[in-house]
């Protein structure tokens, strides 16, 4: 994990909210020490870039990702997706079958949905799902982050 001064952050933060595209946001996350974001955001616009059925990546939703990451470096580095609308998402695995999806809106707001446990008639199954802002949106699945093993 990289350490940095507040004001590197703020930096950081500045830099991404104000990116005009893709480019800018993924070269401020490499600024930020998360390559891994960086070159999976890459990989994710040539796969867009090859298929022309594929929706185009919401650079709104795309800051919202970059900001989440800059700021939550507490937790495991997640899969980052590109969904049917074009919103980037971010999901770690929890063991056991278990999974803490987000869907970050350009409104600020976080979609998500968070579950785990046996899947058997659904007995003993915890499952947590709304709109929240961020803040919100971490203290209902706190309870499945604090289980997230690293990719």
């Amino acid at each position: 994990m990289v350490n940095q001064t507040d004001t590197e952050t703020e930096l950081q933060q500045r830099s991404i909210a104000n990116a005009a595209s893709r480019e800018e946001v993924t070269t401020a996350l490499r600024k930020a020490g998360l390559d891994a974001a960086a070159d999976r955001l890459d990989y994710l616009q040539e796969l867009i870039d090859e298929d022309p059925d594929e929706p185009e990546m919401s650079l709104d939703s795309l800051r919202r990702v970059a900001l989440f990451l800059v700021e939550e470096r507490q937790l495991p580095f997640p899969d980052i997706g590109i969904g049917p609308d074009g919103l980037v998402g971010i999901e770690w695995r929890i063991p056991p079958r278990g999974i803490v999806a987000m869907d970050l809106l350009p409104s600020g707001l976080i979609k998500f949905a968070a579950t785990c446990g046996p899947v058997e008639f659904d007995i003993g199954r915890v499952v947590v799902s709304g709109t929240l802002p961020r803040k919100e949106t971490l203290q209902a699945v706190k309870l499945f982050t604090d289980r997230i093993e690293p990719l």
